[in-house]
């Protein structure tokens, strides 16, 4: 494993298969089941820890889709289109996170969250994963650009391929209104959370598909309207505490967020 990045590195101790949940060693360039010997690759230092026929109906839609727009996605930022820079300042003001926290943000896409860390002084452990290989080849890219560590990993949300209870925080920004299975998106980030650690989950309002006929149209082909837009709070377990439901950018963006006991 020595020539893989720091953070690469680290990473592959932190993992196991989502389908098993046994553990993995490393082997030839694989990444090793060490019970069933299933394989899966690692392709550029980024293990890709899918099972394809699993990756399903919406799913795979946006897989597709953000593989292809991936190299253009930074424009959204670079352009400051739907005046992205002030939802991010907004939407960090509200995320508490300190410098040595374990973070992770599931859907990490090309790495803009974890920059918009870096840029508020937090020196944190970070880790992203994502369903997209496109994306995270350009999130890559983006890090080390930044000077950012981080440990990336190709994934479903709802098949999270981390061991229990292992971050500080845990948050998810944009991408959440597409999946196919909320509920288990919500209990994976639990299940890899510490006890105490605090949950974030943020996407678009349904005044997105009002002032953008673009994100409309997209919207139209992936789910119903009346579904697309609802914060998840139905699917967080009672149990959680501190749960609270917002709304950002003049309620352009709803976050979640809560804690877990």
């Amino acid at each position: 494993m020595n020539d893989l990045p720091n953070k690469q590195e680290e990473l592959l101790t932190l993992l196991e298969n989502p389908y098993t949940g046994n553990s993995f060693t490393f082997e030839n360039g694989m990444i090793v089941d060490v019970v069933t010997k299933e394989k899966f690759p690692v392709k550029n230092d980024i293990p890709k820890i899918l099972r394809n026929e699993k990756v399903l109906g919406s799913n795979r839609k946006q897989q597709k889709g953000y593989d292809l727009f991936s190299r253009f996605y930074d424009l959204l930022y670079k352009l400051n289109i739907l005046d992205l820079e002030k939802w991010l300042a907004e939407m960090f003001e509200q995320i508490n996170v300190e410098s040595g926290d374990w973070i992770l943000e599931t859907s990490v896409g090309t790495g803009r969250q974890l920059l918009n860390l870096k840029r508020r002084g937090v020196d944190g452990v970070f880790f992203g994963s994502d369903i997209s290989y496109g994306m995270l080849q350009q999130c890559r890219k983006n890090l080390n650009e930044w000077e950012i560590d981080a440990g990336l990993v190709q994934a479903n949300a709802e098949a999270l391929p981390f061991k229990d209870g292992l971050f500080d925080v845990v948050f998810h920004v944009g991408g959440f209104n597409f999946f196919n299975d909320k509920k288990a998106a919500i209990e994976e980030m639990i299940r890899v959370a510490k006890s105490g650690a605090l949950l974030y989950i943020v996407d678009e309002t349904d005044s997105i598909r009002e002032s953008s006929g673009i994100i409309s149209k997209i919207a139209d082909r992936c789910m119903p309207a009346h579904e697309f837009y609802l914060p998840p709070v139905e699917y967080i377990p009672d149990n959680m505490s501190n749960i609270i439901n917002r709304r950002l950018l003049d309620g352009k963006f709803w976050m979640v967020s809560f804690q877990k006991p």
